[in-house]
């Protein structure tokens, strides 16, 4: 249900001020070198491709900038206005780790980005040998494959074979988010940053439908919404839980018993709403899940109730709502 696929903040960003670990950045560097290299004007792929689906889409792409300019005050600044094929499945696969009775997240630290609460890489292998190294540290990891990532202006981020196909909601949701944080970013805040990308982006395709006079979609698109907050009540509750665990006077057995116990407990509301709802939440259900995974989610999740409350506070105003953000921050 959480779409690992948007704010992989400065996974390239790194080589342009130094490096800490030659493998990482070197991978980094080639990576985002690939990305920029395959560039092409979109204008330039709508008249030549045959392919009707994706000048569909790349023609989607324009209205959506449009859209995020005008009405929630976020100029593109040249994103999204290039195409790249890598021609892979994803983009980029995302590492994250924490201790086995702990919810503290593993940070990295990036040059100009600051610290970050997961690790990108280019090449699956290397995410793989990441994993490994962690686990044998005695670190809980949880791996994902992510399809874009925003470069926070440094670059003119294309939009990408990874995600193009997507439906028009994980569309226009990916692009909203990613546009947020060319917008506005603080350096090593994941959470903040993560929060409020979602909450901005959930509010731009609840406008886009309306906007575009299609309410049984904006209809639907609350009910996902809904279904998204039932969700994270469910897993953000078990990770405060956890949390309260983890910070008790208890032996590790003690705690590693309780944790058991917390983790089936969530695994039984997920299956309640998957009931409910009459699918969804499969892999939550059937897959192992840990304290990474769990933050994996709430470094998404857990914020955003905070910055959808300030959108209606500024009675949907983005002009207010970005003044408003950076009084956050300061």
């Amino acid at each position: 249900m959480r779409r690992l696929t948007a704010g992989l903040l400065g996974v390239g960003l790194g080589v342009l001020t130094g490096c800490s670990t030659v493998g990482f950045y070197s991978q980094a560097a080639i990576g985002q070198l690939e990305v920029l290299a395959k560039r092409e004007p979109i204008e330039r792929v709508i008249a030549d491709t045959e392919d009707e689906d994706l000048r569909e889409r790349l023609e989607l792409t324009k209205r959506l900038l449009a859209f995020a300019e005008a009405e929630l005050k976020m100029p593109s600044g040249g994103s999204y206005e290039l195409y790249t094929a890598i021609g892979r499945e994803h983009l980029v696969w995302v590492v994250h780790a924490a201790p086995e009775l702990s919810m503290e997240p593993k940070r990295w630290w990036y040059p100009v980005v600051g610290k970050q609460a997961y690790r990108g890489f280019f090449r699956k292998e290397m995410a793989e040998a990441e994993v490994a190294r962690l686990e044998a540290d005695g670190l809980e990891t949880w791996v994902g494959g992510v399809d874009a990532f925003s470069t926070l202006g440094w670059f003119r981020d294309p939009v990408m074979d990874t995600f193009v196909r997507r439906d028009e909601v994980d569309y226009a949701e990916l692009i909203f988010h990613e546009l947020v944080h060319r917008k506005y970013y603080v350096a090593g805040k994941t959470e903040f940053n993560e929060a409020m990308a979602e909450a901005v982006a959930r509010e731009g395709v609840r406008r886009w439908f309306r906007a575009t006079g299609r309410p049984r979609l904006a209809a639907r698109y609350d009910l996902r919404l809904s279904r998204i907050h039932q969700a994270r009540e469910a897993i953000g509750g078990a990770a405060e839980r956890l949390e309260a665990v983890y910070a008790r006077d208890l032996s590790d057995a003690e705690k590693c018993r309780l944790k058991e116990r917390e983790i089936e407990r969530l695994k039984v509301r997920l299956r309640e709403l998957r009931t409910e709802w009459g699918r969804g939440l499969t892999s939550w259900i059937e897959e192992p899940i840990n304290n990474a995974r769990l933050n994996s989610f709430t470094t998404y999740e857990a914020g955003v109730p905070r910055f959808v409350a300030l959108i209606e506070e500024c009675d949907g105003d983005f002009e207010r709502f970005w003044v408003r953000v950076k009084e956050l921050d300061d």
